[in-house]
């Protein structure tokens, strides 16, 4: 092949060439009707109403993990090379990751997270029955199902690449990494979070949270880290190859840490981005509604592709891969032309920016728990018929670095250091650690109205907890 190039804001040139160990098959999947559906779905869903540059794609980001995972892949086959780590250089298992880090993200579907919310609301719903928040197949498994979908030209293209589709599907699967090759797609440092926190800092524009990609991936090492369950009771350790930083990378191991938390402070936990989703997951459940209670949708046709994914047993992958954020923008256009009345006029406050009154509890008491948890108690009281409905309430937590590490609890989350001697420190064990071993998590928890009078009711509940009358 000649040798392609895409310029990259973060990354510069990204360059696939003959050399290449997959280069060339990943250039095809590129050309590919699934990762192309990429290019219209946005990374950062609606976080563009509140950071106007922040209209980046999942396509991009995609093809940064991929360049981020060949240089991972090149530092496995460096440490090998010098001994640090014994065997020989696995060329297959380096291929399947690399292709797991290009094609992690083609299952996901329009506004990717306030869409999965909304199927999660939804899922069981029968007829006119209540929704109740069954399990549900989240993008995780869409991807995989594309990948291994025998009529599809991802799979042709692996299999002339030699690599079984369902080798790089079951990587993507599966939550605990097997080797230092998996540990590229799933570990604390790992192709995705490389590039989106950096990706997604620079297209926000916000000033926190920089990282030192350059440093870090210079001091990356591989050893062997313990993986066995925090609540593990006996039993032999699971040790596993995974990645690490050198004790020259501390400081911006640290940094790197505190990037991601302030990432999801200031960007992906911003009260009008989580206001604005609330309004899209909810004009999808209406959407959703009208097609399981009467067939059909006012103001869409029959065969759209939100009708079809919505009728019974129309979750296929076939139904989901028809639809991205141009398809949900059109539907959202079209139902605020002619829609029913709530869901038109859902349509139109998403399409005009009118977002919902937000009420934050931790703002109305600061360091107030057990106000705080009173407030909550009454408003869900209060509102206990509106809730989902006009009223929404929006909850999620937040640590910067957990007792086992990590955001999500899992072992290999951990992020290690490696001392001179080869031993490891976790980073948190360190005496003078800027970022200490704790078990808290900072709350954000809100409550969302579309009506100013439902808003003004609850600012007198506020009142009533403050001991003031309303």
């Amino acid at each position: 092949m000649k040798t392609e190039r895409i310029r990259d804001p973060v990354h510069d040139i990204i360059a696939f060439e003959d050399g290449g160990l997959v280069d060339e098959a990943a250039w095809s999947l590129l050309r590919t009707p699934d990762v192309q559906r990429l290019r219209r779905i946005k990374q950062l869903g609606v976080s563009e109403f509140v950071f106007p540059s922040a209209s980046h794609t999942r396509f991009a980001h995609s093809v940064g993990v991929f360049h981020n995972a060949r240089r991972l892949v090149r530092l496995i086959e460096r440490e090998i090379n010098l001994k640090r780590v014994n065997g020989e250089f696995d060329q297959a298992r380096a291929k399947v990751a690399l292709f797991a880090a290009l094609l992690h993200d083609i299952g996901h579907g329009p506004f990717s997270h306030a869409f999965e919310e909304a199927r999660k609301f939804l899922a069981g719903a029968q007829g006119g029955a209540r929704p109740t928040k069954a399990s549900i197949r989240k993008h995780e498994a869409f991807t995989a199902d594309m990948i291994e979908d025998p009529s599809g030209a991802i799979g042709e293209i692996l299999e002339r690449a030699d690599v079984r589709p369902q080798d790089v599907a079951d990587l993507i699967r599966s939550e605990t990494p097997a080797d230092m090759y998996h540990a590229v797609v799933s570990s604390s440092f790992d192709a995705d979070r490389l590039d989106y926190l950096i990706r997604d800092r620079y297209m926000t524009g916000t000033g926190a949270g920089a990282i030192d990609l350059e440093w870090l991936m210079d001091n990356v090492r591989v050893a062997e880290i313990d993986f066995s369950p925090p609540d593990a009771d006996g039993g032999d350790p699971i040790y596993e190859h995974s990645f690490c930083l050198g004790y020259k990378a501390k400081d911006a191991a640290e940094d790197f840490l505190l990037a991601r938390y302030r990432l999801y402070t200031n960007v992906y936990f911003h009260k009008t981005t989580r206001g604005i989703e609330q309004l899209v997951s909810l004009f999808f459940r209406l959407v959703a509604r009208s097609v399981i209670e009467k067939g059909s949708v006012r103001g869409l046709a029959d065969d759209h592709p939100l009708v079809r994914f919505f009728m019974p047993g129309g979750d296929t992958t076939a139904n989901y891969r028809a639809l991205d954020d141009t398809v949900a923008w059109g539907a959202i256009h079209l139902v605020a032309a002619s829609g029913d009345d709530a869901a038109r006029a859902i349509a139109r406050r998403i399409l005009n920016r009118e977002r919902p009154i937000c009420l934050d509890i931790q703002q109305a008491f600061p360091e107030e728990a057990e106000r705080q948890r009173r407030l909550k108690h009454k408003l869900d009281s209060q509102f206990k018929d509106q809730l989902n409905e006009s009223v929404f309430r929006d909850s999620a937590k937040l640590s910067l670095y957990g007792e086992i590490g990590a955001d999500d609890g899992r072992a290999q989350k951990r992020l290690m250091i490696q001392m001179a001697d080869g031993n490891l420190k976790e980073i948190s064990d360190f005496k003078d650690a800027t970022i200490a071993r704790s078990d808290r998590q900072r709350a954000f928890e809100r409550y969302y109205f579309l009506n100013e009078a439902d808003f003004k009711l609850a600012q007198g509940v506020v009142d009533s907890v403050r001991g003031r009358s309303a």
